[in-house]
């Protein structure tokens, strides 16, 4: 929804930017594309829907081994800071780690949010980036060691 600002003399109502509705492109079941020539170890599936008349996001992340048992299952909540009006988002996963994320830098499609997860001592701080391309998204994570990002995953 857009929000519009009163206008006083020679000041005009301008649309304030809705981040909540640029990121509703991820809403749907999304799968990891296999890299070419790799087997995954893990068949993953990604689940987002649209809460509360649009304005969060749930998400749900499953791994599943060979044999089809889940290993891994996590769940998710973003939204909208309301005093930064930025991207943020809470999650939740099976080990009982909690995850707080924000968002460090936004452009139209692209979003790169910096994790801190509790109770996570190898995921402690990451750099997270989704990237929407087409009809597909990236998903390139980093993992801080000695106070720099590294590499850890690039999945389309």
């Amino acid at each position: 929804m857009a929000a519009c600002a009163a206008a006083s003399g020679a000041h005009q109502a301008t649309a304030a930017r809705d981040p909540m509705k640029e990121f509703q492109f991820v809403v749907g079941i999304w799968k990891p594309a296999p890299a070419a020539g790799k087997t995954a170890k893990y068949r993953e599936e990604l689940t987002y829907a649209a809460i509360l008349e649009g304005r969060w996001v749930i998400s749900q992340q499953i791994l599943r081994d060979k044999e089809g048992k889940i290993v891994y299952r996590d769940c998710a909540i973003y939204g909208i800071d309301p005093d930064a009006h930025k991207l943020l988002l809470h999650a939740y996963d099976t080990h009982g780690s909690m995850d707080r994320t924000r968002e460090v830098e936004a452009q139209p499609g692209k979003w790169i949010l910096e994790r801190t997860v509790y109770g996570s001592k190898r995921f402690r701080d990451y750099r997270y980036t989704l990237t929407k391309i087409d009809d597909h998204m990236r998903v390139f994570v980093e993992l801080k060691k000695d106070g720099k990002y590294e590499k850890w995953s690039d999945m389309q």
